[in-house]
């Protein structure tokens, strides 16, 4: 009988940059039987993950990836940061964390708070840079990887379906510009009103130059993380724009693995998304990265591919820099080999 491995610190498997994540890691823990608990009315399908009313005693426990670790009130810490830090604390030498950024949100007595949790733990494994240097300035032994979705990989099954999906909403895929997208809030503090403006512009400029863009739908989750009303404003003001979302298009794979198979064969994306990047690099496909925190600027650091931070996003100015991706492609084997390694290392150590 294989180990009992609870994912802790989950949020939803509607937002599909976490259900990847959640599928990765119970692909990447082999045998072990992998359970979780949501607070979602109808979960997303994760293939081999059991999810639980209530997740109970496990053998093991991994703290998954996000930035889980948010931290909205500054100079005192919320309660959703504290029930966070007590998931650290129900076994801290059986428990890793796995693929996780710390938000800049995450200072002075929270952070101070989070790294003496995790001071404790059998292993810590982060995904970006800043996240891995700020620990290790405080004492935390952190590995720094890459997100744990980069174990994934994409089918042959999904890129036939997206392409038929695609069909259906009378998009050719050569044409496709696919444009990931989300609302912000104080978490990640940017103007809504001028990034729905910034979208309309980019989404008008590809259409004159004959492209077909398409808002994708990452997230149906809580509050602001819920994409759908964003992407219906933005197709007031550009009626020719076509939605694609995994949750409401009729399909049997995880909504991950479609994303993949749309992003694969899409012509160009553009990635607000984290989870968009990381999905289309893991597909071989190279994004236009616009990042908004420490995690996007990360990939396109480390991986040196295009993109720019959303401050600095003129669409004007870079619709031909978003062109360029169009034929190139990233070599994922590597960084899939890395994160099974990492995640190896982490896992032998609560796996004894």
């Amino acid at each position: 009988m294989g180990l009992t491995i609870g994912l802790v610190n989950t949020y939803s498997t509607l937002n599909i940059g976490d259900a990847a994540i959640y599928s990765a890691l119970t692909a990447l823990a082999g045998d072990a039987r992998v359970v979780a608990q949501f607070p979602d009315a109808v979960p997303n399908y994760i293939p081999g993950l059991q999810i639980l009313p209530h997740l109970g005693h496990c053998d093991a426990y991994i703290s998954v990836g996000g930035d889980i670790f948010n931290n909205a009130r500054e100079g005192l810490i919320t309660k959703a940061f504290i029930r966070n830090l007590l998931q650290l604390r129900r076994s801290p030498k059986h428990t890793f964390v796995f693929g996780q950024s710390i938000p800049r949100s995450c200072h002075g007595i929270s952070f101070r708070a989070l790294t003496l949790c995790l001071r404790q733990l059998a292993a810590v494994c982060v995904r970006d840079s800043e996240s891995h240097h700020r620990l290790t300035q405080a004492g935390v032994p952190a590995i720094l990887s890459f997100d744990a979705a980069f174990a994934l990989a994409v089918s042959e099954e999904a890129k036939d379906l997206a392409q038929q999906l695609f069909q259906a909403l009378d998009v050719q895929p050569e044409l496709a510009a696919l444009i990931s997208l989300r609302t912000f809030d104080s978490m990640y503090p940017h103007d809504n009103q001028q990034f729905l403006q910034q979208l309309v512009s980019v989404s008008q400029q590809f259409h004159h130059q004959g492209y077909q863009p398409v808002l994708l739908i990452q997230s149906q989750a809580y509050g602001a993380d819920n994409d759908l009303l964003m992407a219906e404003e933005i197709v007031k003001q550009v009626p020719q724009l076509k939605i694609f979302n995994p949750f409401t298009l009729p399909h049997p794979l995880p909504s991950w693995q479609l994303v993949m198979g749309a992003l694969a064969i899409s012509r160009l994306i553009v990635a607000i998304r984290y989870h968009t990047s990381v999905l289309a690099l893991a597909s071989g496909r190279v994004p236009f990265n616009l990042y908004y925190s420490n995690k996007g600027r990360d990939l396109t650091k480390r991986l040196e591919i295009p993109g720019c931070s959303l401050e600095e996003f003129h669409p004007d100015t870079h619709v031909d820099a978003i062109a360029a991706t169009a034929t190139a492609t990233f070599d994922h084997e590597a960084i899939r080999q890395r994160v099974k390694q990492d995640f190896q290392q982490c896992y032998s150590r609560v796996s004894r």
